[in-house]
């Protein structure tokens, strides 16, 4: 799988580079883009419409995005191998984990 990742102080955007089916802590879900907004007031959430109107003045597809915000700084990240660790969120882009680590997460269907 062939991925980009761009990181600003608001934004972490995970570019998939197509639709691929995603498990997340809600269910299955298909997706090209992860996206994390840094929202102050926020808990680690998967937002339904709060956060379109950020995604689209970025030009990233709100219909094509899972999108979680946080509290926190999205440069607070961390990479092992092909996973992403952030604060209260896991991006496992290697496969599903062995067990999952935190209460919300994302990976991607082999």
């Amino acid at each position: 799988m062939q991925a980009s990742l761009k990181v600003t102080p608001t934004l972490l955007l995970l570019d998939l580079g197509e639709v691929r089916r995603l498990i997340t802590q809600d269910g299955p879900r298909l997706a090209r883009f992860i996206a994390v907004l840094r929202e102050p007031q926020a808990r680690c959430v998967r937002l339904r419409g709060v956060g379109v109107s950020a995604l689209m003045r970025k030009g990233i597809p709100p219909g094509e995005t899972l999108l979680y915000t946080l509290p926190d700084d999205p440069l607070d990240f961390e990479q092992e191998g092909p996973n992403l660790r952030l604060p209260g969120l896991r991006l496992y882009l290697g496969g599903p984990p062995a067990f999952v680590e935190t209460p919300f997460y994302a990976w991607v269907e082999p």
